[in-house]
């Protein structure tokens, strides 16, 4: 290997807690006091662990002859206010683009529903936003307040079929998509009509899941968060493989045993069999060769102490992506974390995501098994392009990693209506990242903005 020239090494890398970035979903019943022929708007807000989402809001005319529902985007803006003489953060989702779902009378346009804001609150020291307000823009500008009746955090076992109905018609695809049955050998007739069509998904024996984690537990500056990272991890394959039915090989490199000979031991230890998963996760300090201005890819920092030789305790990204995917299993995911640059400075932390409550969800059975065993091909990602910092924090953890997980926790939810790609979900975990990265506040002298660059070469 050439001659590389090191300043200081960044940065750390965070895996993400199943416990923030997940799916939330309130249902949340409001008033306008000065609305006498609506009293009562019930609102459904779905809400991503990457601040993406949707809400619907029903309601009725005060005899209940009337019926509407509405479907909205919004956007998240959070705020600092005074709130009982104490100093809260504040989350508002605003309400944009409503059109109507259910419009019973046929007479409502769009235009003529006004879009909600939502608003959340919490204290500094807490951990999640939770609701607080609502308020709606009329037409002439002025902003109306609303008082909050009720509050649920709904998880699988409320999504019934009733109520679901309440807020998306029989003929939605989120609607035929959660009530499917699990095989076609499992009909259902409800109200005289046959239940939508079925997906039968097959066995997915004969296959299992290989995770290489390689992670610097001992560094100083990294370590405790490194080891809480690696068990979320560890926990997030884990689901995949029992969900699936998988059996599930995992070799860790780190504690006393990490280092470059390590890594090398378990990539030659690696025999996969042509129909199996192979997943390779680098968390640790990253660098850009400066020695060689093509290669896109980080150099992983291997030394097991400051006194070992850098140009010998080295692998680049793209040396364990080809050496994998020469091991010819049948879909390989190479992500790594990690800094991709030579700046002499250690990068600072990074904001964080706003964070709600965790509702418990169950995944789509059909987008896993198509997402995992009928994909096949491999997947090069790392969380920076050359020149620019991995950012993260304790609390969120490596910025790109929590939205990869975030975006493939969201994807595989029963929410989706169509079966997800590696390549939407990459995507999506690359366009979170740099909108994350923007918000952090930088010096002349660096820069803020995150770019994670990757390669998909997938066949569904």
């Amino acid at each position: 290997m050439g001659k590389l020239k090191i300043i200081f090494l960044c940065c750390f890398v965070f895996l993400i807690s199943m416990n923030v970035y997940s799916i939330t979903i309130y249902e949340i019943s409001y008033e306008f006091k000065g609305n006498a022929d609506f009293p009562k708007y019930t609102a459904m807000l779905v809400r991503y662990g990457n601040g993406t989402g949707f809400m619907r809001v029903k309601y009725f005319n005060k005899t209940y002859t009337d019926t509407y529902v509405v479907n909205m985007e919004f956007e998240e803006a959070e705020s600092r206010s005074k709130i009982d003489g104490k100093l809260h953060l504040t989350l508002q989702f605003k309400g944009k683009n409503p059109f109507y779902v259910v419009n019973s009378t046929n007479i409502k346009t769009n235009e003529a529903y006004n879009p909600d804001v939502l608003w959340f609150k919490k204290l500094p020291s807490e951990p999640n936003f939770v609701p607080w307000g609502v308020t709606s823009q009329n037409i002439d500008g002025t902003f109306e307040q609303g008082k909050i009746l009720s509050i649920k955090l709904m998880n699988t076992a409320d999504l019934t079929r009733a109520y679901v109905k309440s807020y998306f018609l029989e003929n939605e695809p989120f609607y035929t998509n959660l009530f499917k049955p699990a095989s076609n050998d499992n009909k259902v007739v409800t109200g005289g009509k046959p239940s939508p069509p079925t997906t039968t998904v097959p066995s997915a024996s004969g296959s299992s899941i290989h995770l290489i984690v390689v992670a610097n537990t001992e560094d100083a500056r990294i370590g405790t968060s490194v080891v809480k990272d690696v068990n979320n991890l560890y926990s997030q394959i884990k689901d995949v493989a029992t969900f699936l039915k998988l059996p599930l090989r995992y070799t860790e490199v780190k504690g006393s045993k990490f280092g470059k000979a390590s890594v090398e031991t378990a990539l030659n230890n690696l025999k996969p069999g042509s129909n199996d998963i192979v997943i390779f996760y680098y968390s640790g300090h990253g660098y850009s060769n400066e020695d060689n201005p093509a290669q896109p890819y980080p150099q992983f920092d291997l030394r097991q102490s400051r006194f070992d030789d850098i140009k010998v305790a080295t692998l680049n990204a793209s040396d364990v992506f080809n050496r994998i995917k020469a091991k010819n299993a049948r879909l390989n995911l190479i992500i790594t974390d990690c800094c991709n640059s030579n700046l002499g400075l250690l990068k600072p932390e990074g904001k964080n995501f706003a964070q709600t409550a965790k509702s418990l969800l169950t995944w789509d059975q059909s987008y896993c098994y198509n997402l995992f065993m009928k994909s096949k091909g491999s997947i090069l990602a790392t969380a920076a392009k050359k020149g620019q910092y991995a950012y993260g924090n304790t609390d969120l953890g490596g910025y790109f990693t929590s939205n990869l997980v975030t975006s493939l926790e969201k994807y595989l939810s029963k929410f989706q209506t169509t079966s997800p790609t590696w390549e939407e979900i990459i995507a999506e975990a690359q366009a979170s990242t740099v909108n994350l990265s923007l918000t952090n506040l930088c010096t002349a002298a660096t820069t803020c903005r995150q770019d994670p660059i990757y390669v998909v070469d997938i066949k569904q």
